[in-house]
């Protein structure tokens, strides 16, 4: 009986999905969810994307998305909407649509744009997956596949649920090539409609593909998966034919010209934060600066230092090992030395407590199954800072790094007032190209900490191997 009721309600809601027309192209689609379900979830998600990642709060910036978006939106296929568009104080390069129209562009995926046209492509793509409902088919189908699970389990007994649960997550995980290409031909669309010129979708892409093309060079040398929006492309956007083919069939709707004068949309981004936000901290060469916490640290010259959202990492050259630093709250009148061995449940050995800027330390080797690690405990200000440090590759010896970790450990103290500037973010500043710059010269003037000519010549379009002209406008970072 269980069975049978669940196929009636597979039946049911097949027969309902066929009332579901897609605004964009007229046709019946697979679609579970009714517009004010839709919309009732994207008021939901937008109150965890905010409790989570905050809004870069600059005037001038969050209002001229505002209003970028504006009017593409309104000559979209849903106008009936109302369009929220939110910058988010994130470095990463990154843009996302949630249903009912709430988006999302990361500060970081700004930075490396250069024109109105191009900040357009992107808010123009994200509207094109709002009113094609691409969200809601994929939720759709993870509903049905869940659905179908359940069945199979009444059905014979088995945990079939399981793996079908795992293939819906497969479905969340990404739009795939045919909505990309469709969101990229709606947004192309409406930005031909408004009078931009189709060429910025074009050259969105390829700052797009260059960013993921030195991501996975990062990642290579980090020894870490890569993440990248828009990843869709196996060559150059400019090289797509199927892409090609739908910007220039959006470009004969242009009936008029927009004046979008690249030097404005710089002008508006200019001064805005690059890179670490100030609450995450502040990276600067091969030392990290924290305001809130009150701490500075330094790592060794060849390690790179990896600022996430949950955690401080200082990465060993070709990734082979890496130190990580997590913070939390300290609720218990304890010794560093007895919380690290409650902790550990007395697993470390050649313990030794130490003084770090004053506050109370303990540092051991930790054993744990085959491997062996570098720990190291700070209390501070009701605070507990936690320092791991391993290796990543099977057989290397803790030894090999154990002193770029005690390097890194014992630089552990609170700030000095002249150092409390230096916890100040970094900004975008335009630059007039002067006769004798190029990129090598002015990375070695950059405040950028990572890779300063590879990014500076991203955040201009030259990447990898673009030149400088005297007397253009650029965007430099301070």
């Amino acid at each position: 009986m269980r069975y049978l009721s669940l196929l009636l309600s597979l039946g049911v809601l097949l027969s309902f999905s066929a009332c579901s027309v897609n605004p964009v192209t007229g046709q019946r689609d697979f679609v579970l969810i009714s517009e004010d379900a839709e919309l009732e979830m994207g008021r939901t998600y937008n109150s965890q994307v905010l409790k989570y990642q905050s809004a870069y709060e600059e005037a001038k910036v969050k209002n001229y998305v505002q209003l970028v978006g504006d009017s593409l939106s309104e000559i979209s296929h849903r106008p009936n909407l109302i369009y929220r568009f939110t910058v988010l104080d994130s470095p990463d390069v990154n843009a996302f649509a949630l249903p009912g129209g709430y988006i999302y562009i990361n500060r970081g995926l700004m930075a490396y744009l250069s024109s109105e046209a191009e900040l357009a492509a992107v808010l123009g793509h994200e509207i094109g997956h709002v009113t094609a409902r691409h969200s809601v088919k994929k939720i759709s189908q993870a509903q049905l596949l869940n659905l179908l699970s359940y069945a199979v389990a009444a059905k014979v007994g088995s945990n079939a649920g399981d793996l079908a649960n795992i293939a819906s997550g497969a479905l969340l995980a990404g739009y795939g090539r045919d909505m990309e290409l469709q969101a990229d031909s709606l947004g192309a669309e409406y930005m031909a409609k408004l009078g931009y010129s189709t060429q910025g979708m074009l050259d969105t892409l390829s700052v797009l593909k260059d960013h993921e093309i030195y991501a996975k060079e990062v990642s290579s040398r980090r020894g870490s998966a890569t993440q990248t929006y828009h990843g869709i492309f196996t060559s150059h956007p400019t090289n797509d034919k199927r892409l090609n083919e739908v910007i220039t069939k959006a470009e004969v709707l242009r009936q008029e010209t927009l004046e979008t004068n690249s030097v404005n949309y710089l002008k508006m981004i200019e001064g805005m934060v690059y890179g670490d936000s100030e609450a995450a901290g502040i990276r600067r060469g091969n030392s990290f600066y924290h305001r809130d916490l009150d701490i500075r640290l330094i790592s060794p010259d060849d390690w790179e230092i990896i600022n996430t959202p949950n955690s401080l990492i200082f990465n060993a050259p070709k990734g082979e090992a890496y130190l990580r630093l997590s913070v939390t709250d300290q609720v218990k009148k304890e010794s560093p030395r007895d919380y690290l061995t409650r902790m550990t449940r007395g697993k470390v050995f050649q313990g030794k407590d130490i003084k770090l800027g004053g506050n109370e330390a303990f540092t051991a080797l930790l054993k744990d199954g085959f491997s062996t690690s570098r720990i190291a405990i700070v209390f501070k200000d009701k605070q507990i800072f936690t320092f791991y440090g391993s290796s990543l590759i099977s057989g290397l010896n803790i030894s090999d790094f154990d002193e770029g970790f005690q390097i890194i450990i014992n630089s552990f103290r609170g700030l000095h007032e002249r150092e409390k500037k230096l916890a100040e973010p970094l900004r975008l500043k335009l630059y007039k190209v002067k006769k004798g710059d190029t990129y090598s010269s002015l990375a070695k003037r950059s405040s950028i900490s990572y890779d300063p000519e590879a990014k500076l010549r991203l955040l201009n379009g030259d990447y990898p191997e673009g030149k400088l002209k005297t007397g253009n406008l650029i965007k430099v970072v301070e």
